[in-house]
């Protein structure tokens, strides 16, 4: 399979045996782990439409050959999570990943569009615990994280970061975002939701932009623009997910700007 996308990827990996492969589109951000150091919460999607929920990804301990960005193939081996009774959700052997060919912008919209709920109403309806969500309406607020708040989300992380085996690959602490970011939005059945934001990428960029020298009044205008703000030829659709110990608790875990492939269309009624 090509890796690059200038081609469109048009099939999947093939699996063999206990593995299986999907498209990638929801890396959320590191969380402090107990067992596992460090987590993140990643989410695909099959070449039959699927969802799968992927864990645990230890992503930052992972070699550069198995790391993975968003709209990648991972192919791995899974098992059903003995703890974990959301059917999306699926135990993967970490040393198993391998990522392949990366979807082409093309055909982003049409994996996307059969997994598009008016809400997370109606997802829960369908007994889901992963939807994508197409808003009415999306807002940015950012609040900066008072000092004890980051030094108690930094002490997590440092902590975490001590529980390091002889197997483990070294790595710095994961530096909390200093601000609060929610994105407050309303779904196609025109209720009104402001879930934090716990996408990575959306992060991601900020720490990139100040390494740059940006400020950060900068930098909050240009996550506004590239994360929210409406424009020509491209949709914005929300990743949401369920809690597993608090199941009616959706949060926010993705970002996704894909190419429109008929502008002013509304992805639902395609």
């Amino acid at each position: 399979m090509p890796s690059s996308t200038s081609t469109p990827t048009r099939r999947a990996p093939q699996p063999d045996g206990s593995r299986e492969a999907a498209v990638i589109v929801v890396k959320a951000v590191p969380r402090p782990s107990k067992k596992h150091r460090e987590t993140v919460c990643c989410a695909g999607i099959t070449a039959a439409g699927e969802w799968r929920r992927l864990y645990p990804v230890r992503f930052r301990q992972l070699v550069a050959d198995q790391q993975f960005a968003r709209w990648q193939w991972v192919n791995y081996a899974w098992r059903r999570p003995s703890d974990d009774n959301r059917r999306e959700s699926r135990r993967i052997e970490e040393h198993t990943l391998q990522p392949a060919g990366t979807l082409h912008p093309r055909e982003r919209l049409r994996l996307l569009t059969p997994l598009l709920r008016a809400s997370t109403r109606e997802a829960a309806e369908r007994g889901e615990s992963l939807a994508l969500i197409e808003p009415r309406s999306l807002s940015m607020k950012v609040k900066a994280k008072r000092p004890a708040i980051i030094a108690a989300e930094r002490a997590a992380f440092e902590s975490t970061a001590r529980q390091q085996s002889l197997l483990d690959a070294d790595m710095p602490p994961f530096e909390p975002c200093p601000y609060a970011i929610a994105m407050p939005f309303t779904d196609q059945d025109g209720m009104e939701h402001a879930p934090q934001c716990g996408d990575w990428e959306t992060t991601g960029t900020f720490f990139n932009l100040r390494r740059h020298g940006e400020s950060d009044e900068a930098i909050i205008r240009h996550l506004r623009a590239e994360f929210t703000e409406p424009r020509h030829g491209r949709r914005i659709i929300l990743a949401m997910g369920t809690v597993k110990a608090r199941p009616r608790q959706w949060l926010l875990l993705g970002v996704l700007r894909v190419q429109d492939e008929a502008p002013g269309q509304l992805a639902l009624g395609i």
